[in-house]
C-alpha cells in the first residue's frame, strides 16, 4: 500500500478520474524499482546468446531457420514472464487490501483497471519486445552483412507485442474473476501451451488464436512474424486483427466483472 501513499488531487472526471495518478504509481513499479533491468537482462540474455549460439556457432547457417527460430523464441517465452508477473498484479491488491483502500480514494475502477493495462504493456514492450529485438537485429547485421529490411522488423517487433499483449489481458481479465493466483496462472499458461493442440483439434481456431502470430504450423510462410522477417506476403491479416479485438475483449471483461466486485 505504500506506494500509493503520495497520492495527488488530480482533475479527471467519469471513468478516468484518477488515471493519470494510478498510471503513475504502476509505472513506479517497473521503473522505480529492479523490474525493469532484470527482465531486460533476462530476455536480451537469453534472445542474444540462443541467436549467438545459431547464428555464429552453426556452419551450415540459414537466414530462413535463424529468422524463425527467433520469432518462436521471443514470441513464446517472453509470454510465460508475461502471465507469471501478471497473475498477482490484480489478484494479490485484491487479497491484500490495496485494491479496496485505493477505490476508497476519488478513483475509479475502469481507471484502476486500465492502468495496470497501460504500464505493463510499456514495461513489457521495452523489457521484452523493443531491447531484445535490436540486439537480435544488430546480430542479424553482423552476420549478413547487409541486416534485415528495418521497417519489417519493426513491424514483426509490433506483432510479438501484440501476442505478449494477449496473454497479458487475458492473466488480468482471469484476475478480475479469480482471488486466487493457482488458477489464474494454471489457466494462462495452459492455454498458451495448448493451442497448437486446439488447433490440431478444430483448424479454424488457427484465424483467432495468437500462436500462429509467432510459430508456424507447417512451413514458415504460415506465421505472421517469420513472415514479415524474411520479406514474404503474409498468409492472413485475419489473426492480427482478431488477436486485437481479442485483446480488446478481454479488457471489457474484466472490467465488467471488477465493477461487480465487493470490496
Amino acid at each position: 500500500m505504500s506506494g500509493y501513499s503520495d497520492f495527488e488531487m488530480v482533475s479527471e472526471r467519469g471513468w478516468r478520474r484518477g488515471l493519470s495518478n494510478l498510471i503513475d504509481n504502476e509505472f513506479a513499479r517497473w521503473w522505480k524499482t529492479r523490474m525493469w533491468w532484470i527482465q531486460s537482462l533476462i530476455w536480451v540474455g537469453m534472445i542474444g546468446f540462443m541467436l549467438s549460439t545459431m547464428l555464429f556457432g552453426a556452419p551450415d547457417f540459414n537466414l530462413e531457420d535463424g529468422l524463425m527460430i527467433y520469432a518462436v523464441f521471443a514470441g513464446i517465452f517472453p509470454a510465460v514472464a508475461v502471465v507469471i508477473i501478471m497473475q498477482g498484479v490484480l489478484v494479490g491488491e485484491k487479497k491484500d487490501g490495496t485494491a479496496a483502500w485505493v477505490l476508497s480514494k476519488p478513483a475509479a475502477r475502469p481507471a484502476f483497471i486500465l492502468s495496470k493495462v497501460v504500464a505493463n504493456s510499456l514495461g513489457v514492450l521495452v523489457t521484452m519486445v523493443v531491447l531484445p529485438g535490436v540486439v537480435a537485429y544488430v546480430l542479424f547485421f553482423i552476420r549478413t552483412k547487409a541486416g534485415l529490411d528495418p521497417l519489417s522488423f519493426l513491424a514483426a517487433l509490433g506483432v510479438i507485442f501484440l501476442n505478449h499483449l494477449f496473454y497479458l489481458t487475458l492473466t488480468l481479465m482471469l484476475g478480475a474473476f479469480f482471488n486466487s493466483r493457482g488458477p489464474v496462472i494454471g489457466i494462462g499458461l495452459a492455454f498458451l501451451f495448448m493451442q497448437q493442440y486446439l488447433i490440431g483439434l478444430l483448424s479454424v481456431l488457427r484465424h483467432v488464436l495468437p500462436w500462429t502470430l509467432v510459430v508456424p504450423l507447417n512451413n514458415e510462410t504460415e506465421a505472421v512474424v517469420p513472415a514479415l522477417l524474411s520479406g514474404q506476403p503474409i498468409y492472413s491479416y485475419i489473426p492480427i486483427v482478431a488477436v486485437v479485438v481479442e485483446c480488446i475483449l478481454f479488457v471489457l471483461i474484466g472490467l465488467w466483472r471488477f465493477n461487480r466486485e465487493e470490496f
